[in-house]
């Protein structure tokens, strides 16, 4: 993991699920509007992915990413479809530490790295 301190992983973990939640269930429910079942399971199971890479649970996320994916194919999910997702909920959470902690860059430098940690170990796995 990088130079976050653990502290800050937690923290950010822990604020920005609302807005890992909003984003993945936005994609899921429009991904599948027509099997509107099959949102809500897939959302959720990427939101754990997720939660685990901020929390810098690495091994948990790798075990999460595998069933995900897993998961993904058995509903016929495409990967772009699942790196769009991905990038959206990179970029929203990258704009809520801009813009929170504009007067704190010790603290906006651990969230984004954090974030860059995230980032490396969904790109690492799609190679």
């Amino acid at each position: 993991m990088s130079v976050a301190h653990p502290a800050a992983r937690t923290d950010l973990a822990e604020w920005s699920s609302p807005v890992v939640i909003d984003i993945l269930s936005g994609a899921y429910s429009r991904q599948f509007a027509s099997r509107p079942d099959l949102a809500r399971p897939v959302s959720d199971a990427h939101f754990s992915l997720w939660r685990s890479l901020l929390s810098g649970e690495l091994d948990a996320a790798h075990a999460k990413q595998k069933r995900f994916c897993e998961m993904a194919r058995t509903v016929g999910l495409a990967p772009a479809s699942i790196q769009e997702a991905d990038r959206a909920v990179l970029l929203e959470v990258m704009q809520c530490v801009l813009t929170r902690y504009q007067r704190s860059p010790s603290a906006a430098c651990a969230y984004t790295m954090t974030l860059v940690d995230a980032a490396a170990c969904l790109a690492g796995a799609r190679n």
